[in-house]
């Protein structure tokens, strides 16, 4: 059984996903996700892009894996975790 914090950060996930995610097709499968915002100040560090979270850890983000978020067609580029969840950044 998970521990509090655990319990506590699934329900945030879950609240996060409902009151501002969407759904994100890659590879022609469907996944919950959320943009991801970056400071500003770092655009040069990391460059200008859209980024998204994916809230599924069933997803194994890959270099030019197929994605359609709101209806325009993407690939993605790279991929890092982000609090045990997949970002990825689509072009």
């Amino acid at each position: 059984m998970a521990n509090p914090f655990e319990r506590m950060a699934a329900r945030m996930d879950v609240a996060t996903v409902r009151l501002m995610g969407g759904t994100v097709t890659v590879n022609g499968a469907a996944y919950s996700a959320i943009e991801s915002q970056f400071l500003s100040e770092m655009g040069p560090v990391v460059g200008d892009g859209l980024s998204l979270v994916v809230f599924d850890e069933s997803y194994r983000p890959r270099r030019n894996d197929e994605v359609v978020w709101k209806g325009v067609e993407y690939k993605v580029t790279r991929h890092q975790p982000f609090n045990g969840k997949p970002q990825i950044w689509i072009e």
